[in-house]
């Protein structure tokens, strides 16, 4: 449920595009989509921002899940759209920017909320000032959409959905970013792609609104309070 970024150096891995760019070519796409509501704490630089969420699509989108994202806070202010407004269903779900400060562990880099009536709340934690990605070339916009698309993969796939390659991996070794920092995404394995298109299938089957939690679980099924980001 949380991503942890390795801090230590890790030789590439022989064969690592084959362990992380699975062939999903003739992935079929869901006819439904996923709005994600972005709310910025930290007033991310804008094109960092759009870099972050270009990448996140690109991945969910070759395991066949489209998402749009709304701007819905940054700046210190909320962005009047009346997609923002608007009474959540279970196909949106809200992705929060944060200072690292409020992370659960040190390297935390994100995290997923879990309720009964599902996941809602995609939480991911950068600090504008200060570099997040270990590999000089790898812009932090590029790592940041990895994590989005990680957590939101926890959303569709559940608890313990782990994986010890691709984009579910729960450590991002140094050899992981040089991949990234090349051009190259972690992806969903074909497994993954199908389950998270049948959770939105089925997410899209019951779309009246989903009541907004105060307390959700985290991976380590502990009751989490909703922490206010905006200080």
């Amino acid at each position: 449920m949380k991503l942890i970024m390795a801090r230590h150096n890790a030789s590439m891995i022989l064969g690592l595009a084959l362990a992380t760019i699975p062939v999903l070519s003739d992935t079929p796409v869901s006819d439904q989509r996923l709005t994600v509501r972005v709310v910025d704490y930290v007033n991310l630089q804008a094109g960092r921002r759009g870099q972050a969420e270009a990448t996140a699509k690109r991945i969910l989108g070759q395991a066949g899940v489209m998402v749009d994202f709304v701007e819905c806070f940054s700046g210190g202010a909320a962005i009047q759209n009346p997609a923002c407004t608007a009474a959540p269903g279970p196909t949106v779900l809200v992705l929060r920017i944060a200072q690292p400060r409020f992370a659960l562990e040190l390297e935390q880099f994100g995290y997923a909320l879990i309720t009964p009536e599902g996941g809602v709340y995609v939480t991911v934690f950068i600090n504008p000032e200060r570099r997040k990605a270990t590999v000089g070339i790898l812009s932090d916009g590029v790592l940041l959409g990895h994590a989005i698309a990680h957590e939101i993969g926890h959303l569709l796939l559940g608890t313990n959905s782990h994986s010890s390659s691709g984009i579910m991996r729960p450590v991002w070794r140094q050899a992981d970013e040089e991949w990234m920092a090349k051009g190259g995404l972690l992806l969903f394995n074909a497994s993954q792609a199908r389950s998270m298109r049948s959770a939105l299938m089925a997410r899209f089957s019951r779309r009246e609104p989903t009541p907004q939690p105060t307390p959700a679980l985290d991976a380590s099924s502990r009751v989490v309070a909703m922490p206010d980001f905006s200080h």
